[in-house]
């Protein structure tokens, strides 16, 4: 039900503002972190390898800090992301928990195209990680695909499995991860992202995130959400997320 409200007020609001939208397909705003042809923002929480369609020797350094309201528990990560070759980007990325290292990460992002007259962008993503507690592996293979609607909505979708863990006993997961987006002006675009996973026996998790991004200017932009998650079935979970960006 929580989810279901909370996507009913903010399509409600997206049909009600879309008219007034005054941002063209491709304008550059929110240019630090989004596709150039068509524009479309990043996810906050599952945020791409760069923009789909970046170019080479383009890079970002990033870091997205999440901090649980009810026990005051910190998830944060500095990353830093480059662009090898057109449409090929690379990521390194550190997963604290508080102060203490909990993975290393390592992405890969390549761009397959664009279609209908450049509004709709897709591609694909692996990210490898190392768990340094309980010494495992894992990996993600997604799907990913971008549609500009209109000159203010556009969503952004990523489809794939994990594999929790790379020994006998691992098993996948699958993972759907969806984002809608509405460019209110150059400097400001407000999103809703929903992360998904289905486990077996039907257990499925989720974090439902409204968020707001701001640009400073062409290279640094700062993203903020207020979260809810469950991974149970029946507490919800409530968190701040932001995410501080700088391209160059």
């Amino acid at each position: 039900m929580l989810i279901k409200r909370v996507l009913m007020i903010f399509f409600f609001f997206l049909s009600s503002a879309a008219s007034h939208a005054n941002t063209p397909a491709n304008d550059p705003g929110d240019a630090a972190i989004s596709s150039g042809a068509p524009h479309i923002p990043e996810p906050m929480v599952f945020d791409l390898v760069r923009p789909l369609g970046v170019k080479q020797g383009e890079a970002e350094a990033n870091v997205l800090v999440s901090h649980s309201l009810r026990n005051g528990f910190t998830e944060w990560a500095p990353e830093f992301e480059f662009s090898f070759l057109d449409d090929y980007a690379i990521e390194f990325e550190l997963p604290f928990d508080n102060l203490s290292l909990s993975e290393y990460k390592l992405g890969l992002q390549g761009t397959i195209g664009t279609l209908f007259s450049n509004h709709f962008i897709h591609g694909w993503q692996i990210l490898f990680y190392h768990d340094r507690h309980q010494q495992k592996y894992s990996a993600d293979w997604l799907y990913l695909a971008g549609y500009r609607w209109s000159t203010g909505i556009s969503t952004f979708n990523m489809l794939g499995l994990r594999r929790d863990d790379f020994e006998k006993n691992g098993k996948y997961v699958g993972v759907f991860n969806t984002s809608v987006f509405y460019d209110y002006s150059e400097k400001l675009t407000l999103g809703i992202e929903l992360n998904t996973e289905f486990e077996e026996h039907s257990h499925w998790k989720y974090l439902l995130t409204p968020q707001i991004h701001w640009d400073f200017n062409q290279n640094a932009t700062l993203q903020f959400g207020l979260g809810a998650s469950q991974t149970d079935g029946k507490n919800t979970e409530w968190s701040g997320t932001w995410r501080m960006v700088y391209a160059f």
